[in-house]
């Protein structure tokens, strides 16, 4: 059986990505996220060794013990106010890049944007840049 710690877990979803069982739950509705362990009778330990924040352990099957279950609201994407993450997980994200990394050109927070945006984004900077490039050579 999984045990969560809920004061560690920061609804990355790594965990159940990696469960080949498929014992964890996960869903994104609305603002929330919400995550299940199901009572796990595998003892695989993959989603305990690929927790990047450590809060999951196997431990004795209990069935006196309620199936873990918690839920993050997400936060909204700078740009699309989509919502795309958890504030653990994007906190945690922020405190391991250096702090002149975590901005774009442009000087915005890159990881407070989602993925399509992000992309996006991206996808223009390097369009205009190859643009303001030709032109110079033909200039």
């Amino acid at each position: 059986m999984i045990e969560v710690d809920p004061g560690l877990c920061i609804g990355c979803r790594s965990c159940s990505n990696v469960c080949p069982s498929q014992n964890i739950l996960r869903t994104d509705s609305g603002e929330a996220r919400r995550i299940l362990w199901k009572r796990c009778r595998e003892e695989c330990d993959l989603c305990v060794e690929f927790c990047p924040a450590k809060a999951l352990t196997l431990v004795p099957i209990d069935e006196s013990v309620p199936e873990p279950e918690l839920s993050f609201d997400l936060v909204a994407c700078r740009i699309c106010g989509s919502r795309y993450a958890t504030e653990p997980m994007l906190s945690r994200i922020e405190a391991a890049l250096p702090s002149d990394s975590r901005r774009d050109p442009e000087g915005a927070e890159w990881i407070r944007a989602c993925p399509p945006c992000r992309r996006r984004a991206e996808a223009e900077r390097a369009a205009e840049e190859t643009v303001a490039a030709r032109r110079r050579r033909r200039g």
